[in-house]
């Protein structure tokens, strides 16, 4: 039998059983198709995994007796993406992969050419709906701790309120590349993405001027998606490395 991993809100102890019903149930049963004695580890955004299996089905809920849990620190350092909001399944996709990756937190924003339906736009439902994506990814990848997803703000009120250690904006007419300038030793950075339409000179010049420094990822020209999780990718493996060049 394979692993189930779910994260649950459900208060859950060691030497109990924790009832899973509603949405859970649907998924265990139509989905996954768990019988009794599967194996499953679930996971509450503290940093515990707690291991377990379904001792008991009944016709409304999967009930999960808990054996074992054990427990992961967090990581000392904090990244954020920013990105420039744009059409699904661009964002979701943003939000999915991101998620996977191992990204803190997630800001999304809203600058002068991002391309979205502002009179559609429901904040609530949209963070909602991307932090059911990043549970799903979560879940996936085997994160013990789900990215921190913003509501949703505009380009200025970001920059503004952005107190990140080091900031820096992606810049396809910069001539340093991210990977150079980007200082892993700082264990707190923000990475503002811009969209299709690339932010406007104004808006760089705001950046530049509230302390961000620029920097490319090559010559080619991202959709907004790309550069998301090109950027996070190049932190990643600069951060698993020996050494800082």
């Amino acid at each position: 039998m394979r692993l189930i991993r779910l994260y649950t809100e459900e208060p859950l102890n060691v030497g109990s059983s924790v009832s899973l019903k509603k949405n859970f149930y649907h998924y265990l049963s139509k989905v996954l198709r768990a019988k009794e004695n599967q194996a499953i580890v679930l996971f509450d955004n503290s940093g515990f995994n707690y291991f377990g299996y379904v001792k008991n089905i009944t016709s409304k809920s999967y009930d999960i007796f808990i054996e074992k849990k054990t427990f992961h620190e967090k990581t000392n350092s904090h990244i954020e993406i920013a990105f420039s909001v744009c059409k699904n399944p661009c964002s979701d996709v943003i939000i999915q992969k991101l998620t996977e990756l191992g990204i803190d937190s997630i800001q999304p924003i809203i600058s002068t050419n991002s391309i979205f339906n502002q009179k559609k736009i429901n904040s609530e439902k949209k963070i909602s709906h991307w932090k059911n994506i990043s549970v799903s990814s979560s879940e996936q990848s085997e994160r013990n701790y789900l990215p921190n997803i913003q509501k949703i703000i505009s380009y200025q009120e970001y920059i503004e309120k952005c107190k990140y250690k080091q900031k820096i904006i992606l810049d396809t007419k910069s001539e340093v590349m991210l990977p150079s300038i980007y200082n892993k030793s700082i264990n707190s950075s923000s990475i503002l993405v811009g969209p299709e339409g690339d932010f406007t000179d104004e808006e760089y010049i705001y950046a530049k001027e509230s302390n961000f420094s620029s920097a490319s990822l090559g010559d080619n020209i991202l959709r907004v998606e790309t550069a998301a999780i090109s950027a996070f990718s190049y932190i990643k493996i600069i951060n698993n490395s020996d050494s800082n060049e």
